[in-house]
């Protein structure tokens, strides 16, 4: 199974980051990713992130997130962990707005590691013990050792 370790840098977990709704927030996270290592072409990912996102929308549940989208925006599979300052509409299926949002984008190319990092966090985010101590983390050091204390 793939690492969460191998696609997330810790400089590429944030915690209290401010979005009015869902396009700001996705755009934080890109803006956090290309920061942290670097996009190809920072407005292709968010255009195609958003893009996947009119097609079905990726709130978890449990105001849980997981925007992804494959692009040729970037180079490598990349992900971005935030907690929200206050929660976004995703669409979930339980109607209720996302504080813990993970950004999951990748090149074409990368279909079968999505598909295996995505189980790997929903099955973290559908934790709720792990949930708990990532809202109540006290910044974003103390939130990147709970995922990857996680990532087994």
């Amino acid at each position: 199974m793939a690492s969460l370790r191998e696609y997330l840098d810790p400089a590429c977990v944030a915690v209290d980051v401010r979005a009015a709704d869902k396009e700001e927030a996705i755009r934080a996270l890109v803006h956090i990713a290309d920061s942290a290592a670097g996009v190809k072409d920072p407005e292709l990912l968010v255009r195609d992130i958003l893009e996947r996102e009119r097609l079905a929308p990726t709130g978890l549940g449990e105001s849980c997130a997981v925007p992804h989208a494959h692009s040729d925006g970037i180079a490598d599979t990349r992900l971005v962990f935030a907690r929200l300052a206050a929660p976004v509409d995703f669409g979930a299926p339980d109607d209720k707005d996302a504080h813990l949002v993970v950004l999951m984008a990748g090149p074409r190319d990368s279909a079968g590691l999505h598909l295996k990092l995505l189980s790997k966090l929903a099955r973290m985010l559908h934790d709720a013990d792990f949930r708990a101590a990532a809202l109540a983390a006290p910044d974003a050091g103390i939130l990147a050792q709970l995922i990857f204390d996680r990532d087994s």
